[in-house]
């Protein structure tokens, strides 16, 4: 899933891409976010990309420790 495509063209002729995306491994057991950025200009091009891991069940573990609860109930009478 693309989170977020940019690019901007600076006064100088410059070119600047960036996109940031998130997927789940190819094991499925993992959340991974890839950034990706890319910049054009006279003096040539250059480009970093990053990944940062988390895995599912730590991340599951984080929002039921630290996401905010809410309990709904329905009441039947029989």
């Amino acid at each position: 899933m693309i989170l977020e495509q940019r690019l901007v063209k600076r006064a100088n002729a410059a070119l600047h891409c960036r996109e940031t995306s998130l997927r789940l491994s190819d094991e499925g057991d993992e959340l991974v976010l890839s950034r990706y950025i890319e910049h054009y200009s006279q003096e040539g091009v250059q480009w970093v990309e990053s990944k940062h891991r988390v895995r599912v069940s730590a991340l599951l573990k984080w929002m039921i420790s630290h996401g905010e609860s809410q309990t709904l109930s329905q009441d039947k009478e029989c």
